[in-house]
């Protein structure tokens, strides 16, 4: 039978007598009438183009030391931004079923974090990933934070103390960093916080800081509070002692 000399009884012409077992896919695409074979669905498409975008962005989230923007997931993937930020909001509210794990925004990106009531199971088995601050740091720490960008001079003058070795032990640990020179006498060194520091306490920004003004108030009540209660006790001691004397 010579290939496309007959024609089948419904019109169809016969093309070719190879076994379709042994042909290929092309050759079976070029055969048939109408129909247009796409050479790239002969590939698997990636995983983040497969319907498959949350899971691919929550690997890259969970063995990332460092927190990710969604720009730079999106850069990395080569995708558009909104379909990373769209991914970030579906694994977000999955995580929020039931999981021990959650989607912080931290430092201008994105991190999976444990839960903080699921702490101290993770300290059974993991070393402390970072030193504890004195009180001292901390609260250089915290003027830099509030004050920021300031001098060592201007810290030391909301301290009352010298807080050089303290400066350097925050500049050795990457919370603070040199933000340029005071247009001032001896233009001393500016400093500010840094992302680090950020990530330190769990910050997107420094805007989340609390406030300063509300943590005044809350110290002054806390402050009246221990007074009234040191009156109260100090009045039934009082009470106490006369009660003594009459009995005797």
């Amino acid at each position: 039978m010579e290939a496309r000399d007959n024609i089948l009884e419904d019109g169809c012409e016969i093309v070719s007598a190879q076994p379709v077992s042994e042909a290929s896919v092309e050759e079976i695409a070029e055969a048939a009438c109408g129909v247009a074979l796409a050479r790239e669905s002969l590939q698997e498409a990636p995983a983040h183009r497969n319907g498959k975008l949350r899971h691919v962005v929550e690997c890259m989230l969970f063995v990332s030391a460092e927190p990710m923007s969604a720009d730079q997931i999106a850069q990395t993937l080569e995708v558009e931004p909104e379909r990373v930020e769209d991914a970030l909001s579906v694994l977000e509210e999955d995580l929020n079923c039931g999981h021990g794990l959650q989607l912080l925004r931290v430092a201008g990106g994105y991190q999976i974090c444990t839960r903080p009531e699921f702490g101290e199971y993770c300290a059974l088995i993991l070393q402390p990933a970072k030193r504890k601050l004195s009180k001292a740091a901390l609260e250089t720490l915290a003027v830099v934070a509030y004050r920021q960008p300031c001098t060592i001079p201007e810290v030391e003058a909301v301290r009352g103390v010298d807080v050089g070795g303290v400066m350097k032990t925050l500049m050795e640990r990457r919370l603070i960093n040199e933000a340029g020179r005071k247009q001032a006498p001896g233009r001393p060194v500016l400093y500010t916080t840094t992302q680090e520091f950020l990530e330190y306490f769990g910050l997107n920004d420094v805007s989340e800081l609390p406030d300063i003004d509300m943590l005044a108030v809350e110290a002054v009540k806390a402050l009246e509070a221990q007074k009234d209660l040191f009156s109260e006790d100090a009045a039934q001691d009082d009470e106490t002692g006369v009660d003594e004397e009459v009995g005797k």
